[in-house]
């Protein structure tokens, strides 16, 4: 004999749902809808243990938070149970209206009229009228369905940035037991359903970036944190030259991609790197965007010792049956790591502050790029107007940023307002201390940085004695692992001010304890005018 659930058992359980479904109202309705309110509405496992007609109420809620597919899936599940539910069908048939998704309303509407006949549809769902704005709660107003709108056009505009291949996608697969993960094919279109998955982080997919013609609206710049670095936890010293690398190559590249009118957006790929993404408003020959990110890596990489480079797409044509290379899609999770991506220059991490920031995203034009010209390495930058003022008025930092990786690394630190260590500092004193300039230049470096002393740094220029640091000793100093630069018609031992010619140099003499002239003080007011300059002006 099967044994009975008791009544108050029974009554019991539906109390609970109908007390956390309330709670749940209080906090939507009061607009503390969070993040784990929505995780919670969003869940299968709670809402399908619900009975139907608290289901009802369930996907009304999800639906006001903005989580629109669990609403559309709660519906779908009651149409299915309790067909006769002429409630379910009419809020179903109505959201699909609202989100404009005529094809799946038509289809619902079919199976409605199958399961409820014509006169009893027809009563269930009559012409929608416009609610006038004054009738609706001021408290209720930003709330259901100008959050749906609002991911509606997010995802629109991610979907019209990331667009790669035209008839198939990737899905990414882990098994982290065996430390392997991949990538399976999904051959038809990607929806706009795909990219809500992947931006709830549900599944992970990748784009292929050449499209049917071997055109790409899509180039991206991979940069991989070598395999020595990626496993164990690293000292400090290994982990300051990581970063100190890290912020070279991003101002790098930004820096060398504005010379050919190109913008990228900087993404943490949540696995070994960053991804630099290029996207352009129209599709243009894939050889074309290789040559112009290959001329912008083949600059950067032989200045990096700790990231390696790597450009997508990595064919000029499609050959065969293939798909050619792919990239994980920006914002979702890497099934590797288990780490989100995100778009560093966002200052915050939260999903939709992300997918706002891309609405100012301005994609290029291809037919106003600058051309990709086979240039040498360390030959000469055309500087972007938005760096031309800087090259202008720092011609010494400029060409030092240039030619020597590792004093142009402890540069960008300085101008990404970072505080540099003591051997960084010991670098940038015994190298651009030492020149004519020297305290115009020091003072502008240290401007940027949030414990800036004007007479802490006098006192170190006052006290610098000898001659400039050699590259073999920066190099140890930096643990920089390139090759060290040639000078062929150098006389003595090397160092980074060789590359500068003879009028930037200046007099590398020892300083005097006291300096108390006219050029000094000269030199004071230009260092005063130029940091008003910058707190007016910061860009």
């Amino acid at each position: 004999m099967k044994p009975q659930v008791a009544p108050e058992r029974t009554r019991r359980t539906d109390t609970d749902f109908r007390l956390a479904i309330a709670t749940l109202e209080k906090k939507v309705l009061a607009g503390e809808d969070g993040e784990k309110t929505r995780r919670v509405l969003a869940n299968p496992r709670i809402y399908s243990a619900l009975p139907d007609n608290q289901r009802l109420r369930w996907a009304g809620l999800a639906q006001m938070c903005g989580e629109v597919e669990a609403a559309l899936a709660i519906l779908d599940t009651i149409n299915r149970s309790s067909p006769q539910n002429h409630q379910a069908w009419r809020d179903h048939i109505a959201l699909l209206r609202i989100l404009d998704r005529q094809n799946d309303a038509a289809r619902v509407l079919a199976l409605a009229r199958r399961q409820l006949g014509d006169t009893t549809l027809a009563d269930l769902l009559p012409p929608v009228a416009a609610v006038p704005s004054d009738s609706v709660p001021s408290n209720t107003r930003p709330g259901a369905f100008d959050r749906l709108r609002r991911r509606e056009r997010q995802i629109q505009r991610y979907m019209s940035l990331f667009g790669g291949r035209e008839d198939a996608f990737a899905r990414q697969w882990a098994d982290r037991a065996k430390s392997s993960q991949g990538y399976v094919p999904v051959r038809r279109p990607m929806s706009a359903t795909d990219i809500a998955d992947h931006l709830k982080s549900r599944f992970t997919y990748g784009v292929y970036l050449l499209r049917a013609d071997s055109t790409t609206r899509l180039g991206v710049i991979d940069a991989d944190l070598i395999p020595a670095f990626r496993k164990g936890r690293q000292d400090s010293d290994t982990r300051r030259r990581i970063y100190r690398e890290k912020t070279f190559m991003m101002s790098r590249i930004k820096e060398l991609s504005a010379g050919y009118r190109l913008t990228p957006l900087v993404e943490f790929s949540g696995g070994k790197g960053f991804h630099f993404w290029y996207c352009f408003q129209e599709p243009i020959p894939a050889a074309r965007v290789r040559d112009l990110l290959n001329t912008i890596a083949r600059q950067v990489s032989s200045d990096l010792s700790a990231f390696t480079l790597e450009i997508f797409p990595k064919q000029d044509r499609l050959g065969g049956k293939g798909f050619g290379n792919l990239v994980k899609l920006p914002l979702g999770i890497h099934r590797g790591s288990g780490k989100p991506s995100v778009f560093v220059d966002c200052a915050d991490r939260g999903i939709d502050a992300q997918l706002d920031f891309l609405a100012n995203v301005v994609p290029a034009d291809p037919k106003a790029l600058g051309n990709a010209e086979k240039i040498e390495p360390k030959a000469s930058v055309v500087a972007h107007p938005r760096w031309q003022q800087w090259t202008d008025d720092f011609p010494e930092l400029a060409r030092l940023c240039e030619c020597c990786a590792p004093l142009g690394q402890i540069i960008c630190l300085c101008r990404e307002g970072r505080t540099p260590s003591q051997r960084e500092e010991r670098i940038l004193f015994q190298t651009v201390g030492m020149l004519g300039r020297a305290k115009t230049l020091m003072h502008h470096l240290y401007s940027f940085t949030p414990d800036y002393n004007p007479h802490w740094v006098d006192f170190r220029l006052s006290r610098l004695r000898g001659t400039p640091l050699g590259c073999r000793r920066i190099h140890s100093l930096m643990n920089h692992a390139a090759d060290l630069c040639v000078f062929p018609h150098a006389d003595g031992y090397a160092h980074p001010l060789r590359h500068l010619d003879k009028d930037a140099m200046g007099e590398i003499a020892p300083r005097s304890e006291k300096t108390e002239n006219l050029n000094d003080a000269l030199e004071h007011l230009q260092s005063a005018m130029d940091r008003v300059r910058h707190f007016i002006n910061p860009d």
